[in-house]
């Protein structure tokens, strides 16, 4: 590619930008015009000077009036006979011959440039034949053309008269286009106006809607960030406030020590896990604003967490199955373990003991899923969807845990959702699903 179609300025305004290059562009050609004219109009002075020069010579005139050439007689020996005394006589003696024509030079006359030409011519009688040497002159400066024949006594008269009506148009146009750009800035500086009463240019309506989408999903998440903060100062109040009383207790003996201890235990469980949750909350933040995501391998992840769970299903009996295969898919590993976590420790908190409870994997149309299902009662649909709202808890719930895993997922491009497993007209468990894609 030429490099100048590639070419961008870096520092200035884009007033500037396009005054100098439309401005620049329009009087350079003026500008390459008026030299092609001065130079055309230059030669054909200078050889008109040139024939005129000629033509002296053979009508001296018995002396020089203005306007007319300087000239000069002078004997073959350089002596002078008639004409202006500083003009200097012919330097070339043997020059010009009498059958060579005319001889054309430059010279210079009391300080001042000049055309000269110079011709030997007859003289004397017939009996007694001689030779003059005559020489005639103009000033150089008169084989320059002047700037009113340049300008008004050419075709370039035209020419400037249409650079000044295009610059006009020009300017004129760039400060129409500079203010249909201020309406774009104005639409950049008001991210919360209605995007239907944008009247900028139409290239810029896309960075436009991107900026008020922006805008809205920071003004959303700031909304979200305060609820959130205001409901995490609460939550982690309470169990801090029941942790106080119960120290109290045991300071005051009202309450024996060994009865205690398993409540202050689960009371700072408690707050412990809901902090590590918060905890959570953040590092899916830095997901989103990060984005980096990497092939996961679900199987693998499944794995893990499940052997991080085993005591708890273990300690249920429950009857566990890791079936099925899928793809790798975009994810971060780390906070996939996590979402797995929060999922099985749900199921096994609602499987029944000695219940069922599996991971599935599977994988068809464009859609890749992660089902978590288990035996549990079931979700009512009045409050199915509540339950991925932060602090909409279930019976023994902090209320965050499904929250995560719905912001985790969206974080790396999946959603999740939970459905009711209905069988012969009853439900018999609950399926939490991940899935990837859109499917058909």
């Amino acid at each position: 590619m030429i490099p100048w179609l590639t070419w961008t300025p870096r520092t200035g305004t884009l007033r500037r930008f396009l005054l100098c290059w439309l401005l620049g562009g329009v009087w350079a050609i003026v500008a390459a015009a008026t030299l092609w004219q001065v130079v055309q109009s230059a030669t054909h002075q200078a050889q008109s000077l040139d024939v005129r020069l000629v033509q002296a010579l053979s009508h001296v005139p018995p002396q020089a009036a203005p306007g007319q050439p300087t000239f000069r007689v002078s004997t073959m020996t350089g002596e002078w006979v008639a004409g202006d005394r500083d003009f200097a006589p012919f330097p070339w003696r043997n020059e010009p011959s009498a059958t060579a024509g005319p001889t054309l030079y430059v010279a210079h006359i009391r300080g001042v440039l000049v055309r000269a030409a110079a011709a030997r011519l007859p003289a004397g009688t017939a009996g007694q034949p001689a030779e003059t040497l005559v020489q005639v002159a103009l000033p150089w400066r008169d084989r320059l053309p002047g700037w009113r024949e340049v300008v008004f006594e050419s075709p370039l008269a035209w020419v400037y008269a249409c650079a000044v009506v295009v610059s006009v148009v020009i300017v004129s146009g760039v400060l129409v286009a500079l203010r249909w750009l201020g309406r774009a800035r104005a639409a950049l500086n008001d991210p919360g106006a209605d995007t239907h009463d944008y009247a900028g240019p139409s290239e810029l309506l896309p960075a436009v809607q991107r900026m008020r989408e922006l805008h809205q999903r920071q003004t959303q998440w700031v909304d979200e960030q305060r609820r959130f903060l205001a409901d995490a100062s609460h939550q982690l109040r309470t169990p801090m406030a029941v942790l106080r009383t119960q120290l109290q207790s045991a300071i005051a003996g009202d309450v024996p020590v060994s009865e205690l201890l398993p409540q202050m235990l689960h009371t700072v469980d408690r707050a412990a896990g809901l902090a590590n949750q918060l905890l959570s909350l953040t590092k899916v933040e830095q997901l989103k604003r990060t984005g980096h995501l990497a092939p996961v391998d679900l199987h693998a992840a499944a794995r893990d967490a499940v052997m991080e769970l085993a005591p708890l299903i273990g300690a249920k009996r429950l009857d566990f199955a890791l079936e099925g295969t899928a793809p790798p898919v975009p994810g971060d590993a780390v906070m996939l373990g996590e979402l797995l976590r929060n999922l099985l420790a749900n199921a096994i908190h609602h499987a029944p003991p000695a219940g069922r409870l599996g991971v599935l994997l599977r994988d068809g149309a464009g859609r890749t899923e992660l089902v978590v299902w288990d035996e549990g009662p079931g979700v009512d649909e009045d409050v199915r969807q509540r339950l991925f709202q932060p602090f909409s808890a279930g019976k023994g719930g902090t209320g965050l845990g499904l929250s995560i895993c719905r912001q985790i997922a969206g974080a790396m491009g999946a959603s999740v959702d939970l459905y009711n497993r209905i069988d012969a007209g009853g439900v018999i468990g609950v399926d939490a699903v991940v899935a990837w894609g859109q499917g058909p």
